[in-house]
């Protein structure tokens, strides 16, 4: 199966090559892409305070969690993930799903990652089970927002963006995948980016954290790439 590519990165690549070729004829199409995302944030959600206790509250959760990344346009239509670990359980995103559009839309996994509920689990599962299994770490967001991903791809791989790492890795398991290159990452901070492909946050008790971290990462790399670059 092909892995889906965000949309946004041809977007991203110009601002891009803008920085790192300095080409000069490319500054208007920067503009042009800057002037369609609003300086204006939107308010930061507020989220259902944890732990969770219950399969209803971990479904809930993630509900919430999806639809606050959506309202922030943090994710394209089908992009980014969300998961909650309740006992001996995994509640994550269902792959192929829109993160507003969660109900009846969350699976339900054991630790091992198989679906206990007939529906199937974000490709980036391996990298959340990996996370839950091997830290005390219980919820964690995925998210693209769009000018995190264009300063992971401006201070490359091994570099850190205002402090916060950035890693490769590809989506899934392996010993290339994700799952072996975010949860070192997350375990000296609680929010990593991977090149190209955006944050991952964690938490131990809910969403509340992640979200304003991958907010205040995202407000923080489009403020210093208009006010540095341009």
């Amino acid at each position: 199966m092909s892995e889906k590519v965000d949309p946004q990165l041809e977007k991203a690549q110009i601002l891009v090559d803008y920085v790192l070729i300095k080409d000069s004829s490319l500054k208007k199409e920067v503009e042009a892409i800057i002037s369609q995302s609003s300086a204006d944030f939107p308010e930061l959600p507020v989220l259902s305070t944890g732990p969770f206790k219950t399969e209803k509250d971990a479904e809930i959760a993630v509900i919430e969690a999806g639809k606050a990344i959506s309202k922030l346009k943090f994710a394209g239509t089908v992009f980014g993930n969300v998961s909650v670990k309740v006992k001996d359980r995994l509640f994550i995103s269902a792959t192929g799903t829109e993160l507003g559009k969660l109900e009846n839309n969350v699976v339900q996994s054991d630790l091992e990652g198989n679906s206990l509920n007939g529906l199937k689990p974000s490709s980036e599962l391996p990298a959340h089970l990996e996370i839950v299994n091997n830290s005390k770490v219980t919820c964690i967001l995925h998210a693209h927002p769009f000018y995190t991903v264009v300063m992971s791809m401006i201070k490359g791989i091994g570099n850190k963006a205002y402090g916060v790492p950035i890693v490769g890795g590809d989506v899934g398991g392996g010993v290339n995948g994700l799952s072996q290159t975010v949860p070192p990452a997350l375990k000296e901070h609680n929010i990593a980016i991977v090149h190209k492909h955006g944050p991952f946050a964690a938490d131990e008790v809910d969403f509340n954290n992640p979200l304003a971290g991958i907010y205040k990462l995202e407000k923080l790399c489009r403020k210093n790439y208009i006010s540095k670059y341009l």
